[in-house]
């Protein structure tokens, strides 16, 4: 499947999840785009995770830790506290994601710095299905 995307090339980044340093090196290799790791976030100690990436990920994207037994891996709106990032020297360029929206955007860019977020259920009228209006507003809070 990761074969296809590529060969098709659109993709210009590849945004991993649960996938391990090396996997994530030697895809980078393999394909020559630039790898993100995500680090799932609940606690504090969940940060330390990025160290490992670094050599392997172009950047870390810091996204909230979905809870045991949750139906989906992620895309469920949550967020983690953001004041864990507080003081964190981080080994990577990072990028915050997990629960932003048009609403709390703005506040999590001011909170933890971040020059780069992510974005997916927040912007959907409905599971999967993306709202052009909430995405319009999304853009718009992350300029103010």
């Amino acid at each position: 499947m990761l074969d296809r995307a590529i060969a098709a090339g659109r993709l210009d980044i590849l945004q991993l999840h649960k996938t391990a340093p090396a996997r994530i090196a030697a895809i980078a290799a393999r394909t020559g785009l630039e790898c993100w790791a995500a680090v799932a976030v609940r606690t504090r100690t969940d940060l330390d995770e990025a160290r490992g990436y670094v050599g392997a990920a172009g950047r870390i994207l810091y996204d909230a830790k979905t809870p045991p037994g949750a139906a989906l891996p992620g895309g469920m709106g949550l967020r983690f506290d953001w004041s864990l990032l507080d003081g964190f020297r981080h080994p990577l360029p990072w990028a915050l994601s997990g629960g932003l929206d048009p609403i709390n955007v703005g506040e999590a860019i001011t909170r933890t710095g971040a020059s780069l977020v992510d974005v997916s259920s927040g912007v959907e009228r409905q599971s999967g299905v993306k709202d052009m209006d909430k995405i319009a507003a999304f853009l718009q809070a992350t300029q103010r």
